[in-house]
């Protein structure tokens, strides 16, 4: 590389041109925002150029940044295939595995992980909990576990369930007479920047806008809404079905959304990033009653659940 450039300052340059702001890189690579000025700063110093024009809209690209944008992202596609052939070649079931994957799997994947650890003594996690994406490409992760319609042609794994959604209320405070058309009551909703979820999508295709009286991007937050009675809301069943505050009013199928776990072709034949895939396919697999809406109906009696007898319009 020329002088006065080496991989890490690269690899920070490329994080600040993708996020468009220092907080936004400094997230993506684990510092602090003042950390990433300073390197960025030095590493400007170091080239004499200037890469980034800074402004109130964040970081954009000058000339010279959008000429270095280029031949950076090429030498990241080289030494990433690079890295990940080597892991790939690392036949040992020790070291680190990286897994990306929702927060509302985490009861379950930890008591998977638990069972694992039993079985591969050797083997570390690390987890990154987040619905952004997370690229296997770039070797960010090792294991992906997420919901998509289609995933990416590049990557392979295993389908493991498509999930079922449902309509829910408050058991105690449901905020609608029973009897009355669903579009009459509040709602709950994702706001503008996950609007292309399914739920979301649903919601404003079949709600009128003045019914949706909260938005929010925290699926928490939506839950917790609807069980304080604020409105319904539209979520997967995995994510409610359990809650004893909360009863399903109305199923629906065919949203269009898989549980999926991925991991990138070259590491296919790492071991331990095989077993601990099988793994943990195998453990979210055993949760298919849940992702799929099937909660025995003894349980469903007993939380006082039933069909929503109203009109959807």
């Amino acid at each position: 590389m020329a002088a006065g450039m080496d991989w890490d300052d690269l690899r920070l340059f490329l994080a600040v041109a993708r996020a468009g702001s220092l907080t936004g890189a400094g997230r993506a690579l684990g510092v602090r925002h003042s950390t990433v000025l300073r390197r960025m700063a030095g590493f400007e110093a170091r080239l004499g150029l200037r890469l980034f024009d800074r402004g109130p809209g964040g970081y954009a690209l000058t000339a010279a940044g959008r000429e270095l944008l280029e031949e950076a992202a090429e030498v990241e596609t080289r030494l990433v295939a690079l890295e990940r052939r080597l892991s790939g070649r690392d036949q040992r079931l020790t070291g680190t595995v990286r897994i990306a994957t929702l927060g509302a799997l985490a009861p379950w994947l930890a008591e998977a992980l638990a069972a694992f650890r039993g079985l591969h003594p050797g083997i570390r996690t690390e987890i990154a909990i987040s619905h952004e994406t997370v690229s296997l490409a770039r070797h960010e992760t090792d294991i992906a576990i997420r919901i998509s319609r289609n995933p990416p042609d590049s990557l392979i794994g295993r389908r493991i369930a498509t999930l079922v959604h449902g309509i829910y209320g408050a058991r105690d405070r449901l905020p609608l007479p029973p009897g009355a058309a669903l579009a009459e009551a509040p709602w709950v909703t994702y706001a503008q920047g996950r609007a292309d979820l399914p739920q979301a999508r649903w919601v404003a295709a079949n709600i009128p806008d003045s019914q949706v009286v909260l938005r929010t991007d925290h699926t928490g937050m939506l839950i917790q809404a609807v069980r304080a009675g604020i409105g319904l809301g539209l979520f997967a069943c995995y994510l409610c079905d359990a809650d004893p505050g909360l009863v399903r009013l109305r199923t629906l199928n065919g949203l269009g959304f898989d549980l999926w776990i991925l991991t990138h072709p070259d590491l296919r034949d790492t071991p331990r990033v095989r077993v601990l895939m099988d793994h943990l396919a195998a453990a979210l697999a055993a949760r298919q009653p849940a992702l799929t809406g099937q909660m025995p109906a003894m349980d469903r009696q007993e939380r006082g659940e039933g069909e929503w007898t109203g009109s959807a319009d």
